[in-house]
């Protein structure tokens, strides 16, 4: 979005949160521009001043969930230091997912962003332009993980963080029932390169 004054951006902000909460619960086709005004606490003159369609909250809601991403470095310089590469992986792992996935609501209302996208190249679009400003600060991400932790990956970042997505989304195909947190740490430890390599 282009820059905007502080009332301007309360209000995006209000409507941001609102389309995370209802897309969540009832998807976006099914909520109206008055569900969202709704729950935002405005009229629909307030919502048509800042977005032309849902299309665009929509990406106002992957914008905000880019500007969340910018915190990642400060994860990787909170972590502790120390022999144990198990502990150390697992506390990055936790402040990542808390990171990439903040809540229930969030997770879903993403996904339904993208399958909207699926269906519509416009929006699939902007996500790709989002996806190519932030996948940066995931590789960076990871490389210094590595660094930090002083080991090496026997795959290149990029395929780790396709492997990591393609998880993290399989988790959705079993409803929301099954947990793939179990598998990161040892996944994580199985990708490191051994001093024998």
């Amino acid at each position: 979005m282009t820059d905007l004054t502080p009332r301007r951006e309360a209000t995006v902000g209000r409507l941001v949160k609102a389309a995370i909460a209802q897309f969540a619960a009832r998807g976006i086709d099914a909520t109206s521009v008055e569900n969202l005004c709704e729950a935002a606490g405005f009229s629909r003159g307030a919502f048509y001043s800042n977005f032309t369609s849902k299309d665009g909250l929509c990406v106002a809601v992957a914008e905000r969930y880019r500007d969340v991403q910018a915190s990642l470095p400060e994860a990787v310089a909170s972590l502790p230091s120390g022999e144990d590469i198990a502990m150390v992986a697992d506390a990055a792992l936790e402040r990542f997912l808390k990171i990439l996935s903040p809540s229930r609501e969030m997770t879903i209302t993403l996904l339904e962003i993208r399958m909207r996208a699926l269906r519509n190249p416009k929006l699939a679009a902007h996500l790709e332009r989002i996806n190519t400003e932030t996948r940066p600060t995931l590789v960076n991400f990871v490389d210094d993980l590595a660094k930090h932790l002083g080991i090496s990956f026997v795959l290149p970042t990029e395929y780790i963080l396709d492997l990591f997505e393609a998880l993290y989304y399989f988790e959705f195909n079993r409803y929301g029932k099954y947990s793939i947190r179990p598998l990161l740490t040892p996944l994580t430890l199985f990708l490191i390169r051994s001093e024998a390599d």
